[in-house]
């Protein structure tokens, strides 16, 4: 790694890694219910089918490893957010077929477990760029922003769904292909301002090393 990357400043990346990892939490968790409840479900079968989605949030712990197995946090984070972009845009566009049920609940699981794997890694990744006394003092920016990303997801986006669908009622994509917009945002930042894992740094805390190690040492 240069010295002008490790140089970098926190604040290049710290914000939009973790808008991007608050956004599809209160997007599944959130606007999915409102979403089904726009489209007449009934409030039983909303709380079955939307419980499913908390799923991977739960049982993450147990591929966990495998994101240190393979790769570097900074490709899963990257790789999750692109995911987590075409996942919105699937839920905007199966949301008005005439599968849209089975369509958006693919999707919007294809982005629960995206956003669960998107979380390892970044905090992942947070934890070995930055020294334990920068890890302190940005752990405030990286909650705040995480909650800015949550009141946009439960206050503007599902605002401007309303809206809109007063409007055009025949639409109600436009706030998804937003959101799969904002997640190709952050995802590009993040490309351009992260620093590359590729000092011996980020190799002597990485999983995979420590296994060679224990193996064949």
């Amino acid at each position: 790694m240069s010295k002008m990357e490790k140089k970098r400043s926190p604040w290049a990346w710290i914000p939009t890694l973790y808008f991007a990892e608050g956004l599809p939490n209160v997007v599944v968790m959130t606007v999915a219910v409102v979403m089904y409840m726009e489209m007449g479900m009934t409030d039983t079968e909303i709380a079955l089918y939307t419980s499913w989605l908390g799923l991977p949030w739960v049982i993450k712990p147990l591929w966990s490893p495998f994101v240190d197995l393979f790769k570097t946090k900074r490709w899963w984070v990257l790789a999750m957010q692109l995911l987590l972009g075409a996942a919105f845009a699937g839920v905007a566009f199966t949301v008005n077929t005439s599968f849209w049920f089975q369509g958006t609940m693919f999707f919007f699981f294809l982005m629960a477990f995206s956003s669960a794997t998107h979380d390892i890694a970044a905090d992942g990744f947070y934890m070995l760029d930055l020294d334990s006394h920068d890890q302190s003092w940005f752990v405030g920016i990286r909650n705040t922003f995480y909650r800015i990303a949550v009141i946009f997801g439960q206050g503007v986006l599902v605002w401007l769904a309303g809206e809109l669908q007063k409007i055009y009622p025949d639409s109600s994509s436009s706030p998804r292909c937003r959101s799969s917009r904002l997640c190709s945002c952050c995802s590009s930042c993040c490309f351009t301002a992260s620093p590359k894992p590729c000092s011996p740094r980020w190799q002597a805390h990485s999983c995979c090393a420590r296994w060679r190690r224990v193996v064949w040492d």
